[in-house]
């Protein structure tokens, strides 16, 4: 199997047909995002919650222990740092932000520049000889998935989303 755009764009396309409660989800994260600002200088509780949704429900409950004026900043923080490992890990300060959770809150913040780390797209770039070894919540290990993921996406010029969407969807051909 080898990445082609036509490849990218057909997987991207079934994902939007198989996944329509997520789609809608999306469109709802990225609605409450434009309303703070675009990009966002902070993030609300509220919009946590809902990428939070997105990402991982399972993580629900961890997400709604987090103080909002506690979010406000953390996120406040990290949306305005220079420094991108420094973006990623301060969100892992907030109760059920892994560096994976943080991923999906850089992405939806900054679409044009990161993507959301999920085991399944891993497994797609391995299976296609992108990446080895195993997925780590590290800061170290986010950032050589996100290079890979922008060289791909520029390479075939389409949009880190659509490449993530493709990746996720396809599941390392499983």
């Amino acid at each position: 199997m080898e990445i082609t755009r036509n490849w990218i764009l057909e997987w991207a396309e079934k994902y939007d047909k198989d996944n329509q409660e997520e789609k809608m989800k999306e469109e709802r994260v990225l609605k409450s995002i434009k309303a703070i600002g675009s990009p966002p200088a902070y993030l609300t509780k509220d919009v946590l919650k809902k990428i939070a949704d997105w990402k991982a429900s399972r993580t629900r409950g961890y997400i709604r222990k987090n103080n909002p004026k506690y979010v406000k900043e953390v996120t406040q923080v990290s949306l305005t740092a220079q420094n991108e490992k420094l973006m990623l890990e301060v969100l892992t300060l907030l109760n059920g932000v892994s560096i994976r959770m943080a991923s999906a809150i850089l992405q939806f913040c900054f679409p044009n520049q990161y993507t959301v780390m999920d085991w399944r797209a891993w497994q797609s770039l391995r299976n296609l000889g992108k990446i080895s070894g195993e997925i780590e919540d590290t800061y170290e290990c986010y950032k050589k998935y996100n290079d890979i993921c922008q060289k791909i996406a520029k390479q075939f010029h389409v949009s880190l989303r659509t490449l993530d969407k493709a990746l996720w969807q396809w599941k390392g051909g499983v």
